[in-house]
C-alpha cells in the first residue's frame, strides 16, 4: 500500500484570531477611535455594537466547525512502522501489524484484540431527516428538530467493528469530515471517503495477515 501521500495529509489547526470577520470588527473600532470626533465616538461605538456582535458570533460558529474539521488524528503507517490509527473525540482504533493486534477505544472502554478475533467491519453514514422550511415561522419551528436530527445522525454514524467478545461484540469509532459540515453534501462526501479508506486499510492489513497464517 502506498502511504506516502496519505501520511502527509495534515489539516491546519484553526484560530479564531485568523478570522477575517474578527479583524473587521477590530479595524472598525480602531477607525472609530482614531478618526471620529471625540464627542461622537461613544455614539459610533454604540451603533457598531450590534453588527460587531453578529460578526463575532458567526466568526465563532465558523471557528468551531473548522476546529472540528481539524480534530481527526490519523497516523497511517508513518515511516513504515506498521501502525495505523484513527482518533476523533473519545474514540480511537489502532492497527498494529507487528504484533497483529487491534486496539479499540470508546469513551472509558479500551481493549486489544488479536487479528483472529476480529469478525468483520463495516461503516454506516446516517443522513437526511431534516425539515426544509421556506418561511420565517417554519424556519424557527424546524430549527430544534433539525439540530436534534443532525445530532442523531452523527451519533449513529461511524466505523463499526465486530469482534469475538461477549461483553463488547461491536465497537463504534467516530468520524467527522475534514472539509465541510457533517450535514452538508461536502462534509458527507468527505466523511464517506474516510470511511471507505479505512475499510480498505482493514482489508489490506487484517485480511493480509490472516491469509499468511
Amino acid at each position: 500500500m502506498n502511504t506516502a501521500a496519505l501520511s502527509a495529509q495534515k489539516v491546519r489547526k484553526p484560530s479564531f484570531f485568523r478570522s477575517i470577520r474578527f479583524w473587521i470588527v477590530v479595524l472598525v473600532i480602531v477607525w472609530i477611535l482614531a478618526d471620529s470626533n471625540p464627542k461622537d465616538t461613544a455614539g459610533f461605538l454604540f451603533m457598531w455594537t450590534l453588527p460587531a456582535f453578529f460578526l463575532l458570533l458567526t466568526a465563532y460558529v465558523s471557528y468551531t466547525h473548522k476546529r472540528a474539521n481539524a480534530s481527526t488524528i490519523d497516523l497511517l503507517n508513518v515511516s513504515d512502522n506498521g501502525l495505523w490509527s484513527h482518533e476523533f473525540q473519545d474514540s480511537k482504533m489502532t492497527i498494529d501489524t507487528n504484533r497483529e493486534l487491534l486496539t479499540l477505544e470508546a469513551g472509558k472502554r479500551k481493549k486489544a484484540y488479536k487479528f483472529s478475533d476480529v469478525k468483520g467491519w463495516r461503516y454506516h453514514l446516517a443522513v437526511g431527516g431534516e425539515i426544509v422550511a421556506l418561511d420565517m415561522v417554519g424556519m424557527l419551528g424546524s430549527k430544534g428538530h433539525n439540530n436534534l436530527t443532525r445530532l442523531k445522525n452523527f451519533e449513529n454514524s461511524g466505523f463499526f467493528i465486530q469482534v469475538r467478545d461477549i461483553e463488547f461484540p461491536e465497537w463504534q469509532i467516530k468520524f467527522h469530515p475534514r472539509k465541510g459540515r457533517f450535514h452538508h453534501e461536502r462534509g458527507i462526501r468527505d466523511t464517506e471517503m474516510q470511511l471507505k479508506q479505512w475499510c480498505e486499510i482493514f482489508d489490506q492489513t487484517l485480511n493480509k495477515s490472516t491469509a499468511t497464517q
